[in-house]
């Protein structure tokens, strides 16, 4: 096994650098942020439209959606993981992300009826933390503020009526999803061609 003698500044340097290459691969994958927005909001504002016309005894189905966003995400991420090792804080953020989707999966299949009025605030706030860890570890703001706005909507959301919970999730993951997703996409399409 061979060991390096770094000195400070080279550690720091190291660091910076897997800083940088994870900041690009996320900006590059801002396209998941925009599918998951879009994904979101369309099964979160179907809820809503389903429950304001009278069909509460189906008001669910939009979330059919999520496993084969799910699904779709995986075949993503293991088609462009081929491409080149991810470094360790790519690493820890994707296994972050992969945790909390599988508990908004459980939760939002399994434990729906437990949780009942209080299961859009509770993935909500998953959500937000998931998209703050990713963007302080890139240490981006954007997503960073993102994450914290999501998370201060899922506590906002356990004091909204349970009808309008999924209308309030449908903008916020439009606004705090889908365009920092946008956002990220074109800065990365800039930078690229720069």
């Amino acid at each position: 096994m061979q060991t390096h003698d770094f000195t400070p500044e080279k550690s720091l340097e190291l660091i910076a650098e897997a800083i940088a290459e994870a900041r690009s691969k996320f900006e590059e994958n801002g396209l998941i942020y925009l599918f998951w927005g879009l994904l979101i909001a369309l099964a979160t504002i179907g809820q809503f439209v389903l429950l304001k016309t009278g069909h509460q005894d189906i008001n669910w189905y939009p979330y059919l959606l999520m496993p084969l966003g799910f699904a779709a995400s995986g075949i993503y991420f293991s088609r462009k993981g081929r491409q080149k090792k991810p470094n360790l804080i790519e690493t820890i953020t994707a296994y972050s992300w992969l945790l909390l989707a599988l508990n908004m999966l459980v939760l939002g299949f399994v434990f729906a009826t437990v949780l009942q009025q209080f299961l859009i605030p509770v993935i909500l706030i998953l959500q937000g933390i998931g998209m703050f860890v990713s963007g302080s570890a890139i240490r981006n703001k954007l997503l960073t503020y993102a994450g914290v706005l999501v998370n201060i909507s899922g506590l906002v959301a356990l004091r909204v009526a349970w009808v309008y919970q999924p209308l309030l999730a449908g903008i916020v993951a439009l606004i705090a999803v889908a365009l920092p997703g946008l956002l990220l996409m074109i800065k990365h399409r800039k930078n690229r061609n720069v």
